[in-house]
């Protein structure tokens, strides 16, 4: 058959064939055969943390003196319980409260059981309207199973949790009803009062000791409301809302709760001794650390970090190191006891001396 090259062409191409055709044969130009790589096992929690913790640094001898071991006790869990029901989020509790037009006592403001449509849309921009029964975050004195309400709105980011005790939203059939809808109104230090009467609204319609930051949102024609803001004289200056600012209704849920959050922690910082979530779980941390600190060397330090020894549990045949290799012997037989559930949950205990194979004890690294 006729080729398809020119003939100066043909004669070029024979020779690049024997060339390929003789260093095919050479190893160098032999790829490997490529060879599926093999799935590795899921690594558990332990090695997960063992290896952040080697990660950060925190290993090494020059960060010894800030890191140490704690003797395992039915006291230390329960203080390690108690440290994770610590609120790990600034909380701020707010009242709203609803005034019909001419309503001026506090029986007939209390007993309203809904508002207006401008006042349920400012609500519901306000923050998301959560179920007490199944909710699991801030709920700010409220119950599950009903009494103070079935719904409540929330708002929450990374560092704050908000929840609103609205009027509106709590029960008022009965005179019990109504005394701890004003319990739960009236111990909240900032009030948010949506006005819809004629006149202003006064502070002393519904008493309380508390209300340190009173913010009152009054409709104006064409969707503008107006604020209306005052505090006690202790409490500092706040915003971003001033009084007697008017706000357009796109902006008005976002900057009155802003306001209000604000003017919760203007409150609390002329509050003596006051501390903050982080401040009061790093104290928390320090007392655990100082009542349960054991002495050890890096050595000992090192080994019941990275390799701990697990005691005998009803879950665990024997003693078994943290990478599942087995460590029991003969010498290391220790009797199952009622510390085992405890040192199933903190996994490096470790025998401390033969006087006290008898007894469990383990130490674990904590900041």
């Amino acid at each position: 058959s006729p080729s398809l090259l020119a003939p100066g062409q043909e004669m070029e191409v024979v020779p690049e064939q024997d060339y390929v055709s003789r260093s095919s044969a050479l190893p160098m130009m032999q790829s490997e055969r490529c060879r599926r790589v093999e799935s590795r096992t899921s690594l558990s929690s332990f090695q997960h943390c063992r290896l952040l913790f080697s990660q950060l640094g925190l290993a090494g001898w020059e960060r010894r003196t800030q890191l140490h071991l704690l003797d395992k006790s039915e006291k230390l869990l329960r203080e390690l319980r108690n440290l994770d029901t610590q609120r790990c989020r600034e909380t701020h509790k707010i009242a709203v409260i609803y005034v019909a037009p001419g309503q001026e006592d506090k029986n007939s403001i209390l007993s309203n059981t809904g508002g207006s449509q401008a006042y349920e849309d400012f609500i519901a921009a306000l923050a998301w309207e959560v179920e007490l029964e199944s909710h699991t975050g801030f709920m700010g004195g409220l119950h599950r199973n009903k009494p103070t309400g079935s719904t409540a709105p929330y708002y929450a980011t990374s560092f704050t949790e908000v929840i609103f005790h609205v009027s509106t939203r709590m029960p008022s059939s009965n005179h019990e009803a109504l005394l701890q809808k004003t319990r739960h109104l009236g111990n909240d230090e900032v009030h948010i009062v949506w006005s819809e009467h004629a006149r202003d609204y006064r502070r002393g319609i519904i008493p309380t000791e508390f209300c340190d930051v009173l913010i009152v949102v009054y409709p104006l024609p064409h969707r503008l409301y107006r604020i209306q803001v005052s505090r006690k004289p202790e409490v500092p200056y706040f915003g971003p809302l001033f009084n007697e600012a008017v706000v357009a209704e796109c902006m008005l849920a976002g900057l009155v709760r802003a306001t209000a959050i604000s003017a919760s922690r203007a409150k609390r910082s002329v509050i003596p001794f006051h501390q903050q979530y982080y401040e009061e779980r790093s104290w928390s941390l320090e007392t655990v650390m100082r009542n349960h600190k054991s002495s050890s060397t890096f050595e000992e330090f090192a080994a019941q970090v990275f390799s701990p020894t697990q005691t005998p549990s009803p879950f665990c045949p024997g003693p078994t190191r943290a990478s599942g290799v087995s460590s029991r012997s003969v010498e290391q037989q220790i009797p199952a006891t009622n510390s085992s559930n405890l040192a199933a949950a903190l996994i490096d205990s470790h025998p401390r001396s033969t006087a006290e194979q008898h007894r469990v004890k383990g130490s674990e690294g904590a900041k």
